[in-house]
């Protein structure tokens, strides 16, 4: 199972319990780790082959300056922005898909379905987090097909040997440069306006479940029969947003938090 992380060091932290957790959850299946980066150093790679177990790889992915020489830098777009969707170039050839997991996430089971879809001639897969009123004001914002849903890019499953065929470093940078005003939340702006025609959509609960995701969950069936469903079929909690379980500052706003770090409800313990 290739996995793909961008990080710096201040996320090391977060990135090892993710880790840890992918281990526990997939003891049968060795784990490629590709971690993009431009900084890390010998003893924060120690510390996520640790993380990650002796049977699994991780691999040191330095992204070079000369990659991203002519990429537009703005307020919201930095260098690092460009680690997600530039994953066809710096990625080995013959990695032919790959699941990218941002580093505040949370595993509580196997991935094996996920890993393991068929894409069809899609290029990503990926869950929406937005209501319709957002989703409206998204892809009226981005020009996308109305009612194509906004996905958020903090798990994705990218297509890379269909990509490869079509992945262009001119058009991205053509499209951030022309668009630089209304994009607002820097490359998944640029992911959705891209690539939402090749966009496979797949249910937020199961593997992309935030506190927004837990509250629709909630008010559909009430917050037992909601952390219920977390506990026993959801794959994947996202802490986005600035509120973070392994912070004491700001408080965590929220109920996900009851899982961290090791996958348990220890609230229901």
């Amino acid at each position: 199972m290739n996995i793909l992380v961008t990080l710096d060091a201040n996320y090391l932290e977060p990135l090892c319990y993710l880790l840890r957790s992918l281990q526990k959850t997939h003891p049968n299946r060795e784990l490629h780790v590709y971690v993009a980066h431009a900084s890390l150093t010998a003893e924060h790679f120690q510390k996520i082959q640790d993380a990650v177990g002796a049977q699994s790889k991780v691999f040191n992915i330095c992204v070079s300056e000369d990659m991203l020489k002519d990429a537009p830098v703005l307020k919201r777009i930095t260098k690092s922005t460009y680690y997600r969707l530039f994953a066809a170039a710096y990625l080995p050839k013959d990695v032919d898909r790959v699941l990218y997991i941002d580093p505040d996430t949370l595993v509580l089971r196997d991935l094996s379905a996920l890993y393991d879809l068929d894409f069809g001639d899609n290029l990503y897969a990926g869950c929406s987090h937005v209501g319709w009123f957002r989703n409206f004001l998204n892809t009226t914002r981005l020009k996308m097909t109305r009612k194509t849903p906004y996905v958020n890019a903090g798990i994705l499953m990218i297509n890379l040997s269909e990509l490869r065929k079509e992945f262009s470093a001119d058009e991205i940078f053509r499209y951030i440069e022309k668009n630089a005003s209304k994009l607002l939340l820097a490359d998944q702006d640029v992911l959705n306006a891209l690539y939402f025609d090749r966009m496979l959509v797949l249910d937020e609960f199961l593997y992309n479940c935030d506190e927004s995701s837990f509250k629709r969950l909630c008010d559909k069936f009430g917050e037992e029969q909601a952390l219920d469903f977390v506990r026993t079929k959801t794959c994947i909690i996202h802490y986005n947003g600035k509120f973070k379980p392994w912070r004491t500052t700001p408080v965590y706003k929220g109920e996900l938090n009851r899982f961290y770090p090791d996958g348990l409800d220890s609230k229901n313990a």
